[in-house]
């Protein structure tokens, strides 16, 4: 036995628990609505959460190094860092995934000796949880300064309106 085939056969258990886990994060009603839509067109937060949770866990189940997964991480961010988060909130769902795969394969990983493997993947985990905080700020910057320019480009428009007017 080896970590990844014991990931592998509890996967499904541990995908449906983090996703839960994050869609609990949002208002009741919100979080019910993203969690039991799948359709992309319908749900496209919901289906983006879950189509890049997914592929991120695939990820870490195979190996992957966590530096080619900013991708699916950046799409998760993207979505809170719009949204009411704080940014501990709007990253914990890393943390949370690292504690779903412990206490669902510790036991597990212990009577097979697999807990020095069990410990690179928790590494690999902690990595894309400061890569999602680095993420979230890059983009709360970014939507600030979209805000900036816009306000600049109505007050300049404003200016713009004020001397026709007065013509």
């Amino acid at each position: 036995m080896n970590l990844e085939r014991l990931l592998l056969q509890k996967k499904e258990a541990i995908l449906q628990e983090w996703l839960r886990g994050i869609f609990d994060s949002y208002a009741l009603e919100t979080g019910s609505f993203l969690l039991n839509l799948d359709d992309r067109f319908a749900n496209p937060v919901g289906y983006t959460i879950s189509a890049n949770a997914g592929q991120l866990l695939d990820a870490l189940i195979s190996g992957d190094d966590p530096g080619t997964l900013h991708g699916r991480l950046e799409k998760i961010i993207r979505i809170r860092a719009v949204q009411d988060f704080t940014p501990a909130q709007a990253v914990a769902f890393m943390t949370e995934l690292k504690n779903i795969i412990r206490s669902r394969i510790l036991h597990d990983a212990t009577k097979y000796g697999l807990l020095n493997e069990l410990n690179e993947l928790e590494t690999k985990i902690d990595y894309l949880g400061s890569a999602s905080a680095e993420l979230y700020m890059k983009m709360k910057r970014q939507i600030r300064e979209l805000s900036v320019n816009e306000a600049i480009k109505a007050e300049g428009f404003k200016a713009r309106v004020i001397s026709i007017r007065k013509v």
